[in-house]
């Protein structure tokens, strides 16, 4: 079984107008693209700023699977493959791209059991261009 999701400007701009309807008071989104931050950004914060910064994508990711219905589905083996689409042609480093923001809220999601490496293997990074439509999508291939 195949599972896709897709993180992009629209579900960012849907995700945008929940997050302000529960947070009435806040006035700066804190998710600034589809694609989650390289750890040269991230490693750069403060840790508290860090922290909340996880738990923004984390929750990010949680609302996403609610949306698509892939909550509890408590895969114990798959291959997972992130492909980011960037919207420009600069020197991307992949391996840079943190998927743990992600991975943390695919497990409280329960879309996987856990996250190690007897749950999830391979876990492929892959990096792609796409101006128009720069995204994230995670492809997940359950194995039986």
């Amino acid at each position: 079984m195949q599972y896709i999701i897709t993180f992009d400007k629209n579900i960012l701009d849907e995700y945008k107008q929940y997050y302000f309807k529960i947070h009435p008071n806040r006035k700066k989104f804190p998710i600034k693209s589809p694609i989650h931050p390289s750890i040269n950004e991230w490693f750069i914060m403060k840790r508290p700023q860090m922290n909340q910064y996880k738990q923004h994508w984390k929750d990010f990711t949680m609302w996403v699977v609610k949306k698509l219905g892939y909550e509890n589905l408590n895969i114990d083996k798959a291959t997972v493959t992130y492909k980011y689409y960037f919207d420009n042609k600069r020197r991307q480093d992949v391996d840079n791209r943190i998927c743990k923001f992600v991975n943390d809220g695919l497990i409280e999601s329960k879309v996987f059991v856990d996250d190690c490496y007897q749950h999830i293997n391979p876990m492929i990074l892959w990096g792609g261009y796409d101006k128009d439509n720069p995204r994230m999508e995670i492809i997940i291939e359950t194995i039986e």
